[in-house]
């Protein structure tokens, strides 16, 4: 008995000395809002943490196209106005580089992007969501993060049909039904320059958010900068 308890207020110590770091569930909350923080800065050395409210919640710093808290996973986090900043990945004071004031609703999901853009609205807060969707397909909305102000297409082959037309910078387009398998194109609006392709094989019968970064007209391989077109998951299907 002696021993349980001591292992008990030992549990209890470690978590109480986690300072500076909110403790994330990552199931979705009804009386919550539900939070992915997603670092789509255009350079590949880059890492950053996310605060949230002046307290880190990322566990550790966030390399390119990194995700926290996973995944599939959402960060629970009270709704209202919420203060989003990040710092540098090896930064142990957490100086804010920058930060944007959200407004995250009760109930819902969203994606927060970092743009890697620290002139005005450094985040693109996007709504996700997780219809039902047939088998062998999946739902996709679209984010382009290219810098800067390079309007963009998405297109799919081998006939080129557009999916996304003319994505503003910052820009998100809604959610279309796609096949859950496929080569694209992204090309810059009312031109055949084509800024770059992918192959993705995604889970069937899920949602997710594509982002296209990069720098403007980089689409040399080895660059650090140059334009792909990303993508996270936007949770377990749930029913309507």
């Amino acid at each position: 008995m002696k021993y349980l308890f001591s292992l008990l207020f030992t549990l209890i110590l470690l978590q109480a000395c986690k300072k500076n770091q909110i403790q994330a569930p990552v199931v979705p909350v009804t009386n919550n809002a539900s939070v992915k923080f997603v670092n789509g800065e255009p350079n590949t050395t880059a890492t950053y943490q996310f605060l949230l409210n002046g307290q880190k919640i990322t566990g550790t710093a966030l390399a390119y196209a990194g995700i926290f808290p996973g995944t599939v996973e959402y960060a629970a986090v009270q709704p209202g106005q919420a203060t989003i900043s990040i710092t540098a990945g090896t930064d142990t004071t957490f100086t804010p580089l920058v930060q944007a004031t959200v407004n995250l609703e009760a109930g819902k999901r969203y994606g927060v992007i970092w743009s890697g853009d620290m002139s005005k609205d450094p985040f693109v807060l996007v709504e996700n969501r997780s219809q039902p969707v047939d088998s062998g397909y999946v739902m996709a909305q679209c984010v382009n993060l290219i810098q800067s102000n390079q309007t963009i297409d998405i297109l799919s082959l081998p006939d080129s049909t557009v999916l996304f037309a003319a994505i503003p910078y910052k820009g998100v387009k809604d959610y279309i039904k796609l096949p859950y398998a496929g080569t694209y194109l992204v090309r810059e609006t009312g031109t055949n320059i084509t800024l770059a392709k992918a192959t993705l094989s995604l889970s069937q019968t899920r949602n997710y958010t594509w982002y296209v970064r990069g720098k403007k007209y980089d689409t040399l391989a080895t660059s650090k900068t140059k334009i792909t077109l990303d993508y996270y998951t936007n949770g377990y299907p749930q029913a309507p």
